[in-house]
């Protein structure tokens, strides 16, 4: 069975979540729930009490001017009006050290994959495009038709453009639509009550980034008022198994990123692999109106 193989932050998990997550995230090894529990025992116990201090410094700073250029491409694109801009997004340079992990798990290996093909230390742009990495789409498999189905590994898939009419005549009339994947871009939150950004997108390439022994990594920053308006851009920290709930993330020592590396804190724990999956449908629905409606 292909497996994903990673590290756990089980101490920050809840005692009466352990035995659901084990079901709901299919979990490989250990391979048993009661396993797992004794995972999550050793990980309570070695889960540090209290946060260390915030360094003395900025842990939030402006871009790197040489990339004004490369942030003002980016900012005029459709992504980033639509999906970034109406948050108040910023482009911002973030210290690795004191992120906080909205996920329990990583998959260092996917990490450990990333941190080989990262740019020079001194190479700005390119530590740019690590940062805000553009999703790919493989060709899709069309489905009888009047359907077709998108996989992707990396769940990178995004969604449909308006359907939009591209030529029209008296005898034929074609319809057309864009699919595009989701970018991987690194998106933080500055949220009222936390001291620390939390980490809203790109764990693993923030990770990668982190084991290599960078310092800093860029990334969008917004503000958030609450936990509960992150539900608008799809983060449901009360429903998906992947996510810590609220009050893990609140608490007097949230999960860090550099947590994932610290041995005496993660578990080794391991996820079945499962492809990403989008099916489109194009129906038809004939039937009759008043004439004149």
């Amino acid at each position: 069975m292909p497996e994903r193989c990673g590290s756990a932050l089980l101490g920050w998990i809840a005692e009466p979540d352990v035995r659901p997550l084990f079901y709901a995230s299919s979990v490989t090894s250990p391979s048993t729930v009661d396993d797992f529990v004794a995972a999550w025992k050793i990980g309570h116990d070695s889960k540090p009490v209290k946060s260390a201090a915030i360094p003395v410094g900025p842990q939030i700073s402006q871009l790197p001017a040489a990339l004004a250029d490369n942030a003002a491409a980016l900012a005029a694109t459709d992504q980033f009006r639509t999906q970034y801009q109406p948050f108040g997004a910023a482009f911002v340079t973030v210290k690795l050290s004191e992120l906080i992990t909205p996920q329990w798990w990583a998959d260092t290996a996917y990490a450990d994959e990333l941190a080989a093909s990262l740019p020079a230390e001194d190479d700005l742009e390119g530590l740019f495009r690590f940062s805000f990495t553009e999703g790919h789409l493989a060709p899709p498999m069309l489905m009888g038709t009047n359907a077709a189905a998108f996989a992707s590994p990396r769940r990178e898939l995004g969604g449909l453009s308006p359907l939009r009419v591209a030529r029209h005549s008296a005898a034929k009339v074609t319809f057309e639509f864009d699919v595009t994947p989701r970018p991987n871009w690194v998106w933080l939150v500055e949220l009222q009550g936390l001291s620390r950004p939390l980490i809203l997108n790109g764990v693993h390439h923030l990770l990668a980034l982190l084991k290599a022994g960078r310092q800093e990594a860029f990334g969008l920053l917004r503000p958030a008022q609450s936990l509960q308006e992150l539900q608008a851009i799809g983060m449901n920290l009360q429903q998906d198994p992947s996510l810590f709930k609220p009050e893990q993330l609140m608490g007097p020592c949230p999960p860090m990123l550099r947590h994932y590396l610290d041995e005496t804190i993660t578990q080794p724990v391991n996820l079945r692999a499962v492809d990403q999956y989008m099916r489109t449908v194009i129906q038809t629905d004939i039937g009759f109106i008043p004439r004149g409606a």
